[in-house]
């Protein structure tokens, strides 16, 4: 709780408790003794201070009279009182935290001591009591004096508030008042500084070198002096887009993914205190035992008990160990550790060493919980461990003796429960006074359930489930059907969990034993109640009774909201009942509804049912329409993740496509492997199984064979075939827009359009886009509609009509801005700065370029980044940086070696310009030949115009005039068409 506000107030009108000493001479003599409290101030110096040199002649009688008044004042303040000091002065007894001016100097130095948020907020409250100017009201040589000392000290406490608002990521917060502060003290550096930086992590840093340039004119026309040596780095590193100048990131909140704690959890004394010993000594706990034991619970219940332990998070992952299906890979699971840890899904290493050093890294020293349930073995573990500083518990059927052995576990056996604690089990599901009732058929049933937390759970919820059932005549039933051989410590428990699920099951409504035997014939983790409602086969209101009575029954837990799932051995008896229970007809008839409904969901994004996907391609590998499954995965795809995994799946489902006949399958999976070929930087594959797959949609619809077409056309634009793609690319529109697929022609037109532009066919590109535009109704997509105006933009550029083009793309990116997704306003920033370029205005297309190259490295776009750092590094040539230039150029060859074969040559484009521009024309002129040979071949007639101009200069530096002389030439002979068709079109 902060401490009581001043008493006394210095900033602002002099004032005891709020209250204003409205006099100027009576208002002097306190602040005279304030500024220096407990310490003696003699009569001569108040005089002076009070009277500024000219006393009147009674002034000691006026003086007394201000000491009493004050002294009378001052009653309402605890412990305050002004007293003689000798005989010729006075002393203000107070606390000094009772003014103003000194608890604004204790917080001060309070928040020089602490950090964070709790710093932050000591820092606002000195700030709150500096807040204006000192002694207002005041006039003569010694308030003139004082007042300007103070104002330099408020002005550095406001400068380290402001600048500890930064380092916290308040800049936009901030960034209003700071500037009206820097306004008002034009001069001050520091200000300055703070203030630029603001701008910059705003997103504005035309804005802070606008400021920059202010400063600088203001210091040489006022003082006659440069900015500082610091000012002047951090222009420098602006222009530069220095990344260690972004702003902090705010640190994500720290994960927790434990599934729901287990109510009614009992006992576990002994177990829960040798988890707590072993996270105090070592890395990691085995908690292992039967299944059915209650070791997730367990497990589960301690990471609940002990959240503050782990700052850092505690994530949880399902290793299926156990399961019929396949285990999650090291490589699945580290992924999904990683992506908890805010690590975006494409920056994970497919190779599992490389993506576990990753998650040793990015947990070193950060206290995270990892919980790794259901474990099969000990080699399925070890990649997963976090880094130092953090503790794992594993649970498992396998004893895991070689992580006891080699990596220091704690063994956590987990047994049955004892007797009183499966008694108190019981008593706190079915309630203590029934249990009191049937004490003795209840310690019977507790043996019948080998005390095993499982069985014990899905018993009561068999006597809760039916109000008439006694305890007893459950025990009668279960001894009837003899099941106690198999309920021993040592031995499987799954047999006496089979005889309560088959009691469970037996009980259930017709509706609910089909559903349950439907699901386990299902492969995946968990069930999306959609889905749930499909498979059924039954109107939703019926399929979603018959869920909540298995969720009643124990059988099925809802662990997020419209999402379900089976403990794992519930699991295997559902698949048994599925097998015993339902005719082959019926669960074929289930799988066909399972990949339909995700195979129908194919374009929405499926973060939720991405795992599911997988383990249902490796669970219906042999099934024909396994490439239905295979393209639900596009989004997955699009986001370049798992890249390996697609591969091989969609390389068994096109066998089985084409075992069934299947051309469609055929087709889709021929141009998802084209497009995985495209991700991994293979163009030459990718066009090879592109052409193949338009040869296959020939035989289909015109809804194929248009995307089939327009795929190609992209590939061919990656490959540097421009001519080869607008051919492709304007095949597929004449379709699209013959059969009418207006959902194809939306797609295709904005990259349909560019590469026209690139040729210098301006007519066709406006055609496409007009005939897109007039199908385009309030239902177009915001992505498409966007792609139009960027469509517009690029013809308006290529026609050289710079102030259209500007008008048309600052639309677009201002609705771009309104809306998430993630590379759209991207998109304009970088159209924006080529018509800045190309209309001469370097500054500004510097300024575009270098927003889009922070946004792509702020959103993690990493693919993004070699186009960005490439034409920022052009503007910064053409601005006579080429210093910074070079860098670009050098960070796009060495972290993206295999560029797209036109922004290869437009890199060296660039980099012939960069040493052009450092007089190194050997180099410049191996540079511009490249680039002249590529774009030549593409072709691109602009940019192979400037590939030659550079080769012009490259010879002119070397003295050779006459081939400098024909390269401008036939650059000139290039640039006439396209000079002609810009004439014709204005």
């Amino acid at each position: 709780m902060p401490p009581p506000p001043p008493r006394i107030r210095l900033f602002g009108p002099i004032s005891i408790n709020t209250n204003r000493v409205g006099a100027p001479k009576l208002a002097c003599v306190l602040a005279a003794l304030a500024l220096r409290p407990g310490t003696p101030v003699a009569q001569t110096e108040l005089i002076d201070r009070v009277w500024d040199g000219d006393p009147p002649d009674a002034v000691l009688n006026v003086l007394y009279s201000y000491v009493a008044r004050l002294r009378t004042a001052l009653k309402s303040v605890p412990g305050a009182a002004i007293r003689r000091a000798g005989s010729h002065g006075y002393v203000l007894d107070i606390e000094p935290r009772d003014i103003d001016l000194y608890a604004a100097r204790a917080l001060r130095e309070e928040a020089l001591t602490l950090s964070g948020s709790p710093a932050l907020e000591v820092w606002r409250r000195a700030c709150e009591l500096a807040g204006d100017e000192a002694l207002v009201g005041l006039s003569g040589q010694w308030a003139d004096n004082t007042r300007a000392a103070l104002a330099v000290e408020r002005l550095e406490l406001l400068t380290e508030r402001y600048a500890a608002e930064l380092d916290a990521g308040h800049h936009t917060a901030v960034l209003s008042d700071l500037a009206a502060l820097s306004d008002a003290e034009p001069l001050v550096e520091s200000l300055a500084e703070l203030l630029m930086l603001a701008y910059y992590r705003s997103g504005r840093p035309a804005d802070a070198l606008t400021r920059f340039e202010a400063i600088r004119v203001r210091l040489r026309d006022e003082l006659g002096a440069d900015p500082s040596q610091r000012l002047r780095d951090l222009h420098l590193r602006i222009l530069d887009q220095d990344p260690q100048l972004d702003a902090p990131t705010a640190p994500a909140p720290a994960p927790i993914q434990l599934p729901s704690d287990i109510s009614g959890f009992t006992g576990r004394t002994a177990e829960l205190k040798m988890l707590d010993e072993a996270a105090d000594v070592a890395p990691l706990a085995a908690v292992v035992g039967p299944g059915g034991a209650g070791k997730t619970a367990l497990a589960v219940r301690w990471g609940h008990s002990s959240v503050e332990r782990f700052p850092g998070g505690l994530l949880y992952v399902n290793l299926r160990g156990f399961d019929e299906g396949e285990i999650v890979a090291p490589r699945e699971a580290l992924s999904r550790l990683l992506v908890a840890m805010n690590m975006p899904g494409q920056a994970v290493p497919e190779d599992v060493d490389a993506a576990a050093d990753l998650f040793r890294s990015v947990t070193a020293d950060s206290g995270v919980l990892v919980i790794l349930d259901n474990a099969r073995s000990a080699e399925q573990v070890r990649p997963l461990l976090p880094g130092a500083g953090c503790f794992t518990i594993v649970t498992s059927r396998d004893r895991l003796t070689g992580l006891i052995a080699l990596n220091d576990a704690r063994l956590v056996p987990v047994g049955t429960l004892g007797t009183n604690e499966s008694v108190q089990l019981l008593a706190r599901i079915l309630g203590p006074e029934q249990v009191q009732l049937e004490q003795a058929a209840v310690q019977r049933l507790a043996e019948l359930c080998g005390q095993l937390a499982l069985a014990l759970r899905i018993a009561a919820a068999h006597i809760i489930g039916e109000p008439s059932l006694r305890i007893a005549d459950y025990v009668a039933e279960l001894e009837r059907r003899d099941r106690l051989d198999v309920l021993t410590v040592d031995g499987d428990p799954a047999a006496a969990v089979t005889a309560n699920l088959a009691m469970s099951y037996r009980v259930l409504d017709d509706d609910a034993r089909e559903l349950f035997a439907r699901l386990g014939s299902l492969p995946g983790e968990d069930f999306a109640e959609e889905l749930i409602v499909a498979v059924s086969g039954r109107p939703e209101a019926d399929t979603l009774r018959a869920l909540r009575r298995l969720v009643a029954a124990h059988l099925v837990e809802q662990h997020r909201a419209r999402r379900y799932r089976m403990h794992d051995l519930v699991r295997l008896y559902a698949a048994r009942a599925g097998a015993q229970d339902l005719s082959a007809d019926d669960r074929a008839t289930g799988i066909d509804r399972f990949i339909e409904w995700h195979h129908d969901r194919a374009y929405r994004e499926n973060t939720d049912e991405e795992t599911n996907i997988f383990v249902a391609c490796e669970a219906l590998q042999d099934h024909p329409n396994l490439w239905r499954l295979v393209f639900a995965l596009r989004s997955t795809l699009n986001e370049a993740r798992f890249v390996g995994r697609l591969r091989q799946h969609a390389e068994v489902a096109t066998q089985r496509a084409a075992e069934s006949g299947d051309e469609l399958g055929q087709f889709r999976m021929m141009s998802m492997k084209a497009n995985l070929h495209r991700k991994a930087g293979d163009t030459a594959n990718a066009i090879e199984l592109g052409t193949r797959a338009l040869a296959v949609a020939g035989t289909l619809t015109h809804r194929e064979q248009t995307a089939a077409g327009g795929n190609l056309g992209i590939y061919l634009v990656d490959h540097g075939d421009l001519t080869g793609a607008a051919a492709a690319m304007t095949r597929a529109l004449d379709l699209a827009i013959a059969s009418g697929n207006t959902r194809s022609q939306q797609i295709f037109t904005s990259t349909a359009v560019r590469t026209l532009v690139h040729l210098g066919r301006f007519d066709e590109g406006t055609a496409y886009l007009r005939s897109a535009e007039a199908i385009a109704g309030d239902g177009l997509p915001l992505l498409h509609r966007i792609g139009y105006e960027v469509g517009a933009a690029e013809l308006q550029l290529g026609a050289g009509e710079f102030d259209r083009a500007l008008e048309t793309i600052d639309a677009a990116l201002a609705v771009a801005r309104q809306q998430s997704h993630p590379y759209t306003d991207m998109w304009c920033l970088n159209v924006r700065g080529r018509i800045h370029r190309a209309a001469g205005r370097p500054e500004q297309a510097r300024d575009s370029f270098a927003e889009e190259l922070r946004l792509a490295r702020v959103r993690k776009l990493f693919s993004y980044e070699p186009e960005s750092q490439c034409d920022l590094a052009d503007a910064l040539v053409e601005l006579g940086d080429h210093r910074w230039a070079a860098e670009l150029l050098a960070q796009a060859r060495r972290n993206w070696p295999d560029l797209p074969r036109g922004s290869q040559a437009f890199l060296e484009l660039v980099q012939a310009g960069v040493h052009n521009g450092l007089a190194e024309y050997d180099a410049a002129l191996a540079h511009a030949t490249v680039a002249a040979d590529i774009f030549a071949a593409m072709p691109w007639p602009a940019r192979h115009e400037l590939a030659l101009l550079a080769l012009a200069d490259a010879h002119a530096g070397l003295g050779d005039t006459e081939t400098a002389r024909e390269h401008r030439a036939l650059a000139d002979q290039i640039a006439a068409p396209i000079n002609r068709l810009r004439r014709r079109r204005g």
